[in-house]
C-alpha cells in the first residue's frame, strides 16, 4: 500500500511537473512574441532575460544545494568557457530574430531540426558513425521541415536563417558543453549560471551601443510602454522557469519518457501559438509541423534503443581533427540545451 501510495504520489508530480514546463513554455514563446509585435528589440530582450536568469539563479542554486563550482584558472576560461558563453549568446540571439520575423509556429518547426544538426556535426566533427535506423529517422523531420517551410503563407528568409542559426549552434553547444562537464564535473545548473554571467558582459557593451540610445529616442511613439514594462521581466521569469522545470523533468523521468514529453512540449507550444497568436496557417503546413515534430519523438526513441542495446563508443579523433578539442566524449543524441530543451544527465538534482 505505501508502495502504492509512493508511486501515485510520484505520478502526480511529473503530470504536475509537466502541465508547469508545457504551461511556461507556451506562455514565454506567446509573450515573447506579443513584446516583440511592439518592441522590435531582440537584443534588448536578451538582455533583460540574461539579467533575470543571474537574479534568479543563484538563490535556486543554493535551495537545491548545488555543489559550487570549481575553480577555473584563465587558460580554461579562454579556451573552454568563452567559446561556450558566445556560442550561448549568439544562438539565444538568434533565437529572438526567428520569433521576431516568423511565426511561433514555425520558429519551433525549424527547430526540431536540431537532431539532424547533431548528428551531422557529431559525423563532420567527432568522426561518429551512427546505425541505419538513427539515419532513417531523420527523415520524417526534414520532410516535415521542408513542407512547413514550403507552405508556410508568412515566410521570411531572414527569419528562417535565424531559426536554423540558432538550431545549428544549439547543436554545436549540446557537444560541446558535454566535453566541458565530463572535464570539469561541474552541475549543469552552474555552468548554466556561469555562461549566464559571461554572456551579460559580452553583451552587455554591444547592447549599449546598439539599442540603448535607439530605445531612448523613440521609447515615446511606443505602444502599450507600460505593458512594456510588466510584460519584459514575466518574460525573464518564464524563460528560467523553464530551464529549473526541464531540469527538475530529467530527474523525474526516464530518457524515453523525456524525449516523448519534449516533442509534446512542441506540440504544444506550437498549438497554443497558433490559437492565441492566430497566425495564417494552411493544411500542409499543419501537415509538416506534425510530420517533424513526430520524427522528433522517432530520432529519440531510435537513438535511446540503440544506446541500450550496446554501450556507447567513444571516437578517437586527432587534435588535427578536432579543432574544438572535443576528443573523448560520446555526443550523439539531443541531449543538453543551456536555454530550453536540456537534457544532460550527468548528476541527480531535486524535484521542485
Amino acid at each position: 500500500m505505501t508502495d502504492s501510495k509512493s508511486l501515485t504520489r510520484q505520478a502526480g508530480k511529473i503530470v504536475c511537473l509537466c502541465i508547469a514546463w508545457y504551461a511556461f513554455s507556451s506562455a514565454n514563446n506567446v509573450l515573447g512574441k506579443q513584446i516583440f509585435n511592439v518592441f522590435p528589440y531582440p537584443m534588448t530582450v536578451c538582455m533583460v532575460q540574461l539579467l533575470t536568469l543571474n537574479a534568479f539563479l543563484g538563490p535556486a542554486l543554493a535551495v537545491l544545494d548545488v555543489q559550487p563550482a570549481p575553480h577555473f584558472n584563465r587558460r580554461f576560461y579562454l579556451r573552454r568557457m568563452v567559446p561556450l558563453a558566445l556560442g550561448k549568446l549568439f544562438a539565444t540571439l538568434s533565437a529572438h530574430l526567428s520569433i521576431l520575423k516568423v511565426p511561433v509556429s514555425y520558429a519551433h518547426t525549424v527547430k526540431a531540426m536540431l537532431p539532424f544538426f547533431t548528428v551531422l556535426l557529431s559525423v563532420v566533427i567527432m568522426r561518429e558513425h551512427y546505425s541505419m535506423k538513427v539515419y532513417l529517422s531523420l527523415v520524417p523531420i526534414i520532410s516535415g521541415v521542408l513542407i512547413a517551410t514550403a507552405t508556410e503563407l508568412s515566410f521570411d528568409l531572414v527569419g528562417m536563417v535565424a531559426a536554423l542559426s540558432a538550431t545549428i549552434l544549439t547543436a554545436l553547444l549540446n557537444i560541446y558543453s558535454k566535453k566541458c562537464m565530463r572535464d570539469t564535473r561541474i552541475h549543469h545548473l552552474r555552468l548554466l549560471l556561469v555562461l549566464s554571467q559571461l554572456c551579460c558582459v559580452f553583451l552587455f557593451p554591444v547592447w549599449l551601443y546598439t539599442d540603448v540610445w535607439d530605445i531612448i529616442i523613440t521609447l515615446h511613439k511606443v505602444r502599450h510602454l507600460g505593458w512594456l514594462v510588466f510584460a519584459l521581466p514575466v518574460d525573464g521569469v518564464l524563460m528560467f522557469g523553464q530551464n529549473i522545470i526541464a531540469f527538475s523533468m530529467i530527474s523525474a523521468v526516464t530518457p524515453v519518457s523525456y524525449s516523448v514529453a519534449n516533442a509534446t512540449k512542441r506540440i504544444v507550444v506550437i498549438s497554443v501559438s497558433l490559437l492565441l497568436l492566430k497566425n495564417p496557417v494552411t493544411i500542409w503546413n499543419v501537415c509538416g509541423m506534425m510530420t517533424a515534430i513526430a520524427g522528433v519523438a522517432l530520432y529519440n526513441m531510435v537513438k535511446i534503443t540503440s544506446m541500450n542495446e550496446s554501450p556507447p563508443v567513444l571516437p578517437v579523433t586527432t587534435k588535427d581533427n578536432d579543432p574544438l578539442h572535443l576528443s573523448d566524449m560520446h555526443a550523439g543524441s539531443e541531449a543538453y540545451h543551456i536555454d530550453i530543451d536540456a537534457s544532460y544527465r550527468s548528476s541527480p538534482m531535486k524535484i521542485i
